[in-house]
């Protein structure tokens, strides 16, 4: 994987500095709950990902409400798969990246990333250690110490009540839209609509077992 860039979803979405933001489900008066929304420091809103939880996915889009991605998760995964898609597709064309368990037993929270050109997923492109309930867990590159954004219960922005948000540092040329569709797939799953034990979803197909424990 390269050791510059990491531009997942967009490259526009890279900054050659560190970035800050705060993450916040309120409505703007704080006063009901809303979908996930980022923010950065001087309170503009970046993205919101709206979400269908019946239909268990959820949809990343910009500041206009343009469709950056749609994550769903996927049937038949006893890892609890979650796979991302440019735009509003669903299709294997589309596919950018998929995030999992990295195994099915966990005593610690563990979670790998794979980047859709890593087919063969031998190694990760990227690791989850941490807890998203406790909001506080940091992303690396693949299996290395090389840390690519850091999860924090209090975010350090000024333009949100502290009470009402969670925040997010992400290093320098590191795609933040893809920092925050990590963060919304994360809530859809611990909000108990996105299989987070691992439980086999649908009816049962004929499928090979060594690829479904690899889901």
């Amino acid at each position: 994987m390269d050791t510059g860039t990491v531009a997942v979803v967009n490259p526009l979405f890279c900054a050659p500095y560190p970035i800050d933001l705060a993450f916040t489900s309120k409505s703007p008066n704080f006063v009901r709950r809303g979908g996930l929304t980022a923010v950065d420091s001087a309170g503009k809103v970046l993205f919101r990902a709206k979400d269908s939880f019946l239909g268990g996915f959820t949809q990343l889009q910009d500041a206009a409400g343009h469709t950056l991605l749609t994550m769903k998760a996927k049937r038949m995964s006893v890892h609890g798969r979650w796979q991302a898609f440019a735009g509003d597709g669903t299709e294997a064309p589309d596919l950018l990246f998929s995030v999992k368990k990295s195994s099915y037993l966990q005593f610690h929270e563990e979670w790998v990333v794979y980047l859709a050109a890593n087919t063969k997923e031998d190694e990760c492109d990227f690791k989850i250690k941490g807890s998203y309930r406790k909001k506080n867990f940091t992303i690396y590159r693949g299996d290395s110490s090389s840390v690519v954004a850091q999860l924090t219960k209090k975010h350090k922005l000024n333009v949100l009540p502290k009470s009402h948000a969670f925040g997010a540092t992400i290093s320098p040329n590191c795609d933040y839209s893809f920092i925050t569709a990590l963060i919304a797939i994360f809530r859809m799953v611990y909000s108990g609509n996105g299989n987070v034990e691992g439980a086999v979803i649908g009816s049962a197909v004929d499928v090979g077992t060594s690829n479904m424990f690899r889901s």
